[in-house]
């Protein structure tokens, strides 16, 4: 398993394009009691600027996005990067900006 640095997840994530399918059965589920809405998740992933970024394990990473429908929530999205460079979506939440943007 590799060990991917911040740096090298937001160069492979930089790279994603339209072309790739990154759900997986267990994100399709919390997706759907989460927020309920995969055009929006994957929009966001593809086109909204990445608001922060936390390595959680080897490949594992959580990305703060802003949403995009409610003004004062996150879309915090976990994803995970295999050997051969492939972003999978893990699991999907809504958070508070406050807890990434202090004042």
């Amino acid at each position: 398993m590799r060990n991917y640095s911040i740096e090298e997840a937001i160069e492979i994530i930089n790279s994603c394009d339209e072309s790739f399918m990154p759900d997986t059965k267990h994100f399709d589920v919390r997706n759907i009691q989460r927020i309920g809405d995969f055009g929006l998740i994957f929009e966001t992933f593809l086109h909204n600027p990445l608001m922060g970024i936390i390595k959680q394990d080897y490949n594992k990473f959580r990305l703060y996005f802003e949403h995009n429908q409610r003004p004062t929530k996150d879309i915090s999205l976990v994803i995970g990067i295999n050997d051969n460079r492939e972003v999978k979506f893990v699991t999907v939440m809504e958070t508070y900006r406050n807890k990434r943007v202090r004042k």
